[in-house]
């Protein structure tokens, strides 16, 4: 691991982050998203899932499995029953400025 990379239990909520992911089954291409830290949820010591939002939408991680899942949040947080899917596993976290 390089040193701008972060693990999940650096995050805090209003950083701005990058996240990157492998494609869910190892096909086509992976992706990434940039925005801001707007959830960190840690039932214990260790951070379990957090969330990034995007300005259309929102990328959830959930880093209680051996290969973190990242999901896509469409239309954003605030709409009620929002749609997802999972696209992909978590490759890595880096650091984004303002």
């Amino acid at each position: 691991m390089t040193t701008d990379q972060l693990e999940p239990n650096d995050l805090e909520e209003g950083r701005r982050v990058r996240v990157e992911w492998s494609p869910q089954g190892g096909r086509g291409p992976g992706g990434d998203a940039t925005g801001e830290v707007t959830r960190v949820w840690r039932p214990e010591d260790d951070v379990a899932e957090f969330t990034v939002e995007l300005d259309d939408g929102a990328v959830n991680v959930y880093t209680d499995y051996r290969n973190p899942v990242v999901e896509r949040v469409e239309g954003g947080l605030d709409d009620g029953e929002p749609e997802t899917e999972t696209v992909g596993r978590l490759d890595r976290i880096v650091p984004r400025g303002e």
